[in-house]
């Protein structure tokens, strides 16, 4: 491990050193001893040099344990297969057909997901900018019409007001205007 003059200051634990042969000095830290210095080399010859360092399993564990850092990971993760599987199980149990014969399947919420924010706030302030920029540019009619067509073609639905709301999340929208494409909005 190789620590900078910025970092080795606060591991230092202030006992005392331990000065070697050679011109190296071993001091004591919160990892373990280790040793410090220039190595007196003759420039014709050549050496190798090996230093080994034992630290206990448990530190090298602490340093990479997340939780150490301040992260936070669910108690249990499910492996990509576990997942994939309680996926399919998902949609066999809840698939079905509507009127028109189309699927209709519940999204597959993760079990005790922490909640995520609705984003409405971040939503209703992008609407009233996007809304005053249409009325601005006389575009506001247009963009309507293409909402009604939306709604007449079920591609999109108006929520109710009386709906469960325990899972709402909206997404902030903003026009994207294309010239050259049949659909201009």
């Amino acid at each position: 491990m190789l620590l900078g003059a910025d970092v080795i200051g606060n591991l230092i634990k202030g006992e005392e050193v331990k000065h070697l042969r050679g011109g190296l000095v071993a001091v004591n830290t919160h990892f373990g001893w280790i040793v410090m210095g220039k190595l007196k080399v003759e420039k014709e010859k050549h050496s190798n040099v090996l230093l080994s360092l034992y630290v206990s399993d448990n530190c090298i564990k602490d340093l990479w344990n997340l939780d150490v850092l301040g992260i936070k990971e669910s108690c249990e993760k499910k492996s990509r297969n576990e997942l994939e599987e309680a996926v399919k199980d998902h949609f066999a149990r809840n698939v079905s057909r509507d009127e028109d014969e189309r699927y209709v399947v519940s999204l597959p919420w993760i079990q005790d997901h922490p909640p995520i924010s609705n984003c409405k706030n971040v939503a209703e302030r992008r609407l009233k900018n996007c809304v005053r920029s249409l009325e601005r540019s006389g575009n506001l009619l247009n963009y309507e019409a293409v909402f009604h067509s939306w709604l007449d073609g079920d591609i999109i639905e108006e929520v109710q007001k009386d709906a469960d709301m325990k899972n709402e999340h909206y997404l902030p929208h903003h026009p994207v205007y294309k010239d050259n494409s049949t659909t201009k909005i």
